[in-house]
């Protein structure tokens, strides 16, 4: 997809196969996290072993739209991707990070998906829509 694509010709994704991509993107985090912690608690502390567990999973979790073509792990799955509302490229790593910080609002995040713009709080902050690919 091109800058210069008419909006009308793109399909934005459908509220289940977004839910699909987010459920397989926090497996991912919690195995990502899950192998961190078990390579590094034999090289360091268990206590930074969980800490840095953790953080690897929080990492991939909040940055990984911006992987290539703003597909997720889960999103290339469903075969959906982030892309920015205005220039219509992939989504960035800030995008990302602005986009998924919100997670730990919930159901009150989510919720806006189910309204006229089909957007969560994330994509309004990070200035994205997830769309078909």
């Amino acid at each position: 997809m091109n800058p210069q694509q008419p909006e009308q010709l793109i399909q934005l994704a459908h509220p289940g196969k977004r839910f699909q991509g987010q459920f397989i993107d926090g497996l991912v985090s919690y195995f990502l996290g899950i192998i961190a912690f078990y390579l590094s608690d034999s090289i360091i502390n268990r206590e930074s072993a969980v800490y840095f567990g953790f953080a690897v999973g929080l990492l991939y979790f909040l940055l990984s739209d911006a992987l290539s073509n703003g597909q997720s792990i889960g999103k290339r799955l469903v075969n959906i991707r982030v892309i920015h509302k205005e220039t219509m490229r992939p989504c960035t790593l800030f995008q990302s990070f602005l986009r998924n910080v919100t997670f730990p609002l919930g159901i009150l995040d989510w919720s806006l998906i189910f309204f006229g713009s089909h957007r969560r709080l994330g994509d309004f902050i990070a200035s994205t829509i997830v769309v078909k690919k």
